[in-house]
């Protein structure tokens, strides 16, 4: 057992060292081409068995086609096999909020941020600022998007949703 903290880049770059059709799915992923990407990780999958990491980037990719019910699936089955992948944590409370599941969301994205093996939790913060939005919560989700953007210094979309809630409350008069 190792002390070091846990980075999804070398989670990712492990994978990929040994899995070619897993990194030719990383490949089409970052040429926007998310059907490539979803047969290449489908192919990982066939020939290297189950893998939580390939199976969170082939719901990233079904989800960016459009299947968000197939990008639920395949984060719920990389749950199954590793539980403390925030990450795909983290992406259920998204594909959920997406399917207009948001009740269903807010447990995975707060079991993201409690998630050993997490490295991003400014991504879940703005899952949840979307969640509060969705729920209506002004206050509550500045709160988060203002959380993101503490850490993650620089991330931009924090910065500009954080703006947005604050002139909208200013706008509508909201103090609470």
């Amino acid at each position: 057992m190792t002390n070091q903290p846990f980075s999804f880049t070398e989670a990712v770059e492990a994978v990929a060292a040994r899995d070619a059709d897993f990194q030719e799915g990383l490949d089409w992923q970052q040429t926007d081409h998310p059907l490539e990407a979803a047969a290449a990780f489908r192919r990982s999958l066939a020939k290297a068995g189950d893998n939580a990491v390939v199976y969170t980037f082939y719901g990233w990719a079904l989800a960016e086609a459009g299947d968000h019910h197939g990008a639920i699936a395949a984060c719920r089955k990389a749950i199954r096999l590793d539980p403390e992948w925030g990450q795909a944590w983290n992406d259920l409370g998204e594909y959920l909020m997406e399917t207009g599941r948001v009740d269903e969301a807010l447990f995975a994205i707060r079991r993201a941020l409690k998630s050993r093996s997490f490295d991003s939790p400014h991504l879940a913060y703005m899952n949840l600022a979307r969640y509060y939005l969705y729920q209506g919560s002004l206050r509550r989700a500045l709160g988060a998007a203002e959380q993101a953007g503490r850490l993650a210094p620089g991330f931009r979309p924090a910065q500009h949703l954080a703006e947005w809630i604050a002139e909208r409350m200013a706008e509508w008069n909201i103090r609470d």
